[in-house]
């Protein structure tokens, strides 16, 4: 309980004391000399916001879908309502966890093999109440540094499930290990060949959205699985903020469509590819 406590004040005055004292360099480094291309995305995100519209979409998401999740409760955070709609229609849909999530265990008074088992088995009853197989859990440590590993154990898998739909993080999320799963899926891709949808789905940025999913039905459930995940719900609240998120992302389709809607920017492999390849190569 102490341990708990220390921890949430620890994350909540770090950044208050770092910005009071270096706000000035914070606006120097972070506004003035960011990178030409990141300020171009920038401006094309608000750009295309002014008149893109996305399409609404619904189950099933081919024969065989695969969500690519780097963390345990990613999966549910981005596309929980997929995932369980998917499995609705009696189409396959499985889960690859890439990292082994443990990387606080030192925080939890735990060993690492401790807080990884004890995040997979979350994930685990996450799925079950999806109503779908366990996930496959790779359990790397570090991603960035496993990237050839995991895109060769991705490739396995989609070939195996004969997958067709590919869920997987968007591209500019905030979370260094979100990036390094795209640069993975999208070397998975290029391995396997074939016309394969990528979905990329939202966790801790909002993306550029072309298509649109009703959750309503799901979304029950989705809060349900959410909470299974009690070990990351301790630092952050991803029941009431992924609500929020999906009761926000509504507002797309106009009043009275739905209450609750998740966002993903489709695109086939191939365009998938070269757009990893334009934005994640130098990053």
């Amino acid at each position: 309980m102490i341990r708990d406590y220390l921890r949430r004040a620890y994350r909540t005055l770090l950044p208050v004391l770092y910005a009071r004292s270096d706000f000035k360099l914070l606006l120097q480094t972070s506004i003035e000399n960011v990178d030409s291309r990141v300020r171009d995305l920038a401006v094309a995100t608000d750009y295309f916001s002014g008149f893109l519209r996305p399409i609404p979409i619904r189950a099933p998401f081919g024969d065989s879908m695969l969500i690519v999740a780097p963390h345990q409760d990613d999966e549910i955070i981005g596309c929980g309502g997929a995932l369980a709609l998917q499995a609705r229609t009696g189409r396959r849909a499985g889960v690859v966890m890439l990292c082994d999530g443990a990387g606080e265990y030192a925080d939890f008074g735990l060993t690492r093999e401790e807080l990884r088992d004890r995040r997979n088995g979350e994930s685990r009853r996450a799925a079950a109440l999806a109503g779908v197989e366990a996930p496959i859990f790779l359990d790397y440590p570090d991603l960035a540094s496993t990237e050839s590993e995991a895109a060769a154990a991705l490739a396995r898998i989609l070939r195996e499930r004969r997958v067709d739909v590919v869920f997987t993080p968007w591209l500019l999320d905030g979370h260094p290990e979100h990036r390094s799963a795209c640069r993975a899926t999208a070397r998975e891709l290029a391995e396997v060949g074939g016309n394969i949808r990528v979905m990329s789905y939202e966790v801790w940025g909002l993306l550029i959205p072309n298509v649109i999913l009703t959750i309503d039905a799901a979304m029950p459930g989705k809060l349900e699985m959410l909470a299974c995940f009690e070990t990351a719900n301790r630092a952050v609240d991803y029941v009431n903020s992924t609500e929020g998120l999906n009761m926000y992302r509504s507002r797309l389709l106009g009043s009275g469509v739905c209450k609750y809607a998740e966002c993903f920017f489709e695109a086939p492999s191939a365009e998938y590819i070269k757009l990893v390849e334009n934005v994640l190569s130098s990053r």
